[in-house]
């Protein structure tokens, strides 16, 4: 049932994106981007992995309840599905793309992943122009921890793992 409602939902997202455009609207399509966490705002662009999505004044952005947002209401470490229209430039790293919708992730279990992401980030961060990249958020439940899988920006040539309780968000280990 619940696909069947994020399934709507995205379906008339993209007839709305498709109303609101001028005739020649077809001439590239809507992607769908990784989902992923925003762990960069900056200059109306938010880095999700590897791609940063620019937000113009025709990009919704949305939770996934249909309720818009505001640019300003985005906070790193929400998790977010983003589309795009036109792919992913790859010249640079990261890519750059241009969003038509950010969908943010409001449910029980995106917004508990937000909180341990938020702390392994704000763990890490040593300086306010340092950027990390999410790879991969995992909880174990049985032992209470998310294990969070990141990547600085400048040294792309490891990833480093971070442990977070699951329910007071303490940072247990680095690696």
């Amino acid at each position: 049932m619940k696909k069947m409602v994020n399934l709507y939902m995205f379906l008339l997202v993209v007839c709305m994106l498709g109303g609101c455009q001028t005739s020649d609207w077809n001439k590239e399509d809507i992607d769908k981007g990784e989902e992923g966490f925003i762990t960069d705002l900056d200059d109306r662009r938010l880095l999700i992995k590897g791609t940063y999505y620019k937000v113009t004044n025709d990009t919704y952005i949305q939770d996934q309840h249909g309720k818009n947002l505001d640019y300003s209401e985005l906070e790193v470490g929400m998790k977010v599905k983003p589309w795009h229209r036109g792919g992913v430039t790859k010249k640079t790293f990261p890519g750059k793309a241009k969003a038509e919708l950010i969908l943010v992730l409001t449910d029980e279990k995106s917004a508990a992943e937000q909180r341990a992401v938020t702390a392994a980030l704000e763990h890490v961060s040593e300086a306010d122009s340092q950027r990390f990249i999410i790879l991969e958020v995992t909880h174990l439940p049985s032992e209470h921890v998310y294990t969070i899988e990141m990547m600085n920006r400048s040294n792309m040539d490891s990833s480093f793992m971070v442990t977070v309780e699951d329910v007071t968000d303490e940072i247990l280990y680095l690696k």
